[in-house]
């Protein structure tokens, strides 16, 4: 895959995992009383799933660096998309509409 297209596809991951962690884990953990800081572990689940899903493995595509076990590299890009789901929204919300309130 090429680097451009796998940045793109580990953006939109990025995106749905926050999307879909919030949409569907958070209702629950507030239906059910328990601590919301618990919805960054169940991102980096999501993460680590659609990464492996998708057999995205960000490190080998785009710095050509192959983890010596089989899913290390996976693993890795799915627990950079869980936390860069987060990372994303927190720069959107903190630096993009804030750009745009300015202009």
């Amino acid at each position: 895959m090429e680097a451009t297209a796998t940045l793109g596809l580990a953006l939109a991951m990025a995106f749905l995992a926050e999307s879909m962690t919030e949409y569907f884990s958070k209702p629950l953990l507030e239906s059910l009383h328990w601590d919301v800081r618990y919805l960054r572990y169940i991102a980096a689940l999501v993460g680590v799933g659609l990464a492996l899903a998708y057999e995205l493995d960000a490190l080998k595509s785009l710095l050509g660096v192959a983890a010596p076990l089989p899913y290390a590299g996976k693993v890795l890009t799915g627990l950079m998309l869980g936390r860069g789901a987060n990372f994303i929204h927190d720069f959107y919300t903190s630096y993009l509409q804030r750009e745009k309130k300015a202009v």
